[in-house]
């Protein structure tokens, strides 16, 4: 049996009525959580809520969309990826970052009004204000980040060297220290052909499965 069930609601009233820092909306494949405080995975489905220092890992064919709750900024994590959401309330908006110990994740970040959304790998820092990128992170080789649109500034690790990134160009970090920036190459987005990084509309819709095995459509419309 499916119902259908339409919320209409404010993003401010949304993270008012709850502790958590984001949703999932759209999951494929193989894609786990472990919750804050918690060591065993469980699957993530669509319409989950997420918190702060939650888990997130796809396997080879997962595929997952996340939004925080504040201002719609949408990360979508691509196939064999591990990262860890973050999210720290100041009054009704949340400090964002994202600590990504290895895969690849796209990111639509909604301006950010004066705070800074930070992405942390175990090879590279990288401050966004604001932006539209692709990121490819793995520990023995490094990062690169690739703007589509905006400005993001990048520190390796190591070195402590910092470079600004543009729109058009990409950065590589390395965990030898290197960081160099390039104009970027089709190649650059290799593996990212699954991230449409249209950020979505006033709608969501998902469905979620109860107990009994009902599922029920839900519809949040933000105003």
């Amino acid at each position: 049996m499916k119902n259908l069930l339409v919320i209409i609601l404010s993003a401010v009233t949304v993270i008012s009525a709850s502790s958590k820092v984001a949703i999932a909306i759209k999951t494929k494949g193989d894609v786990s959580i472990i919750h804050k405080g918690l060591n065993t995975a469980q699957a993530l489905k669509p319409g989950s809520p997420l918190s702060d220092q939650d888990k997130i890992r796809t396997g080879k064919n997962g595929f997952v969309a996340i939004m925080y709750l504040d201002d719609k900024t949408v990360l979508k994590m691509l196939g064999n990826s591990d990262m860890t959401i973050l999210g720290q309330r100041s009054g009704v908006k949340i400090n964002k970052s994202i600590d990504i110990k290895y895969g690849r994740i796209a990111a639509a970040v909604t301006p950010q009004k004066g705070k800074e959304f930070m992405i942390a790998t175990p090879t590279s820092v990288a401050s966004v204000k604001g932006t539209e990128l692709a990121i490819d992170s793995d520990p023995s080789t490094g990062d690169s980040f690739t703007l589509i649109e905006g400005l993001i500034e990048v520190t390796n690790n190591l070195t402590g060297e910092t470079t600004e990134v543009q729109q058009g160009e990409t950065a590589v970090s390395t965990p030898e220290g290197s960081l160099e920036v390039n104009n970027t190459t089709q190649g650059d987005l290799e593996g990212f052909e699954e991230a449409d990084m249209q950020v979505s509309t006033q709608e969501l819709r998902f469905e979620v499965e109860d107990e009994n095995g009902n599922t029920k459509e839900i519809i949040i419309k933000f105003q």
